[in-house]
């Protein structure tokens, strides 16, 4: 099966105006995106931003008639309206696997990465003797490419980890408590709200022969007992809402990770959890940053 998707270049102010055009045309599906390089990293609580240029696509059956609609939208907007229309054929595809096969593997510290479930594992970690994580984020959040999970899994390959217990706070797909536990850790603990993201977890647990040592909780309900290393890899909004809840975890003397945090985030971040903890030298890479705080005694 093939489906049509009908794309309006247009600008942010006249994007509702287009979304209820595409509705009234029958989309089944409408969708925003960045029309140039202008990325929304963490939008305010409540709001959603959209980009100065945005595209706006309807997603339509292949047999639905498009051949009038550039006349439609004409006639329903006024000519001070900047819009520019393309129609293209989309084959039927199951895109979450096609989205895995471009899912590369991934090398960090210490010959320690990071494989789809889609692809082999790479020669030269198979001949070095390579610590791999397979994985398969399926819905969840969590897959080594994006800066923030890198971060942690290269600050992650570089430590001592032997017989460490862990929780993963907003675990996602599960990928830095197995990548703990791979290195040497001895249990964790993983928390999400999303089901789905609980539901990866086990899955990628189990493909890497570590479910013994794993344990998922729904973010209403989990351990408070304090672990020797506690990750958070979310965002910074929820880091500074939680921050009492996640700095309880941590053992004294041990541990904090704080990612999925923008660089001019840093300072504020820093300040709301200087209170219990003493912060290394921000990590940085692309803008994002990654802290490493140890719990005072």
């Amino acid at each position: 099966m093939a489906w049509q998707q009908l794309t309006i270049a247009t600008r942010e102010q006249d994007s509702a105006l287009f979304e209820q055009i595409l509705e009234d045309l029958g989309a089944l599906s409408i969708t925003f995106t960045d029309g140039e390089d202008q990325p929304i990293y963490e939008p305010p609580l409540e709001t959603t931003p959209l980009w100065k240029s945005t595209l706006i696509t309807g997603l339509f059956e292949e047999d639905t008639d498009l051949t009038t609609s550039q006349e439609i939208i004409k006639n329903a907007v006024s000519d001070s309206i900047s819009w520019k229309l393309s129609i293209d054929r989309l084959e039927d595809q199951v895109w979450e696997r096609v989205w895995l096969d471009n899912f590369k593997p991934v090398e960090f510290s210490n010959n320690f990465w990071v494989c789809s479930t889609q692809h082999q594992i790479p020669t030269q970690a198979t001949e070095a003797n390579a610590t791999v994580l397979s994985l398969d984020p399926g819905l969840a959040f969590g897959t080594g490419t994006h800066p923030t999970t890198a971060l942690c899994l290269e600050w992650l390959s570089q430590q001592n980890l032997s017989q460490q217990t862990i929780t993963d706070f907003g675990c996602g797909s599960g990928i830095l408590a197995i990548a703990a536990l791979l290195l040497g850790a001895k249990q964790a603990d993983c928390i999400d709200i999303d089901p789905q993201a609980l539901t990866a977890t086990v899955d990628n647990a189990e493909k890497n022969h570590v479910t013994e040592r794993v344990q998922v909780f729904n973010a209403d309900s989990y351990p408070t007992d304090e672990k020797d290393l506690v990750l958070a890899n979310i965002l910074a909004e929820p880091l500074l809402a939680l921050s009492q809840q996640i700095s309880a975890l941590v053992k004294p003397a041990g541990t904090l990770i704080l990612s999925g945090i923008l660089s001019e985030q840093i300072e504020q971040i820093t300040q709301c959890y200087s209170d219990l903890f003493d912060f290394k030298e921000p990590m940085i890479k692309d803008n994002w940053g990654c802290l490493c705080g140890i719990k005072k005694g």
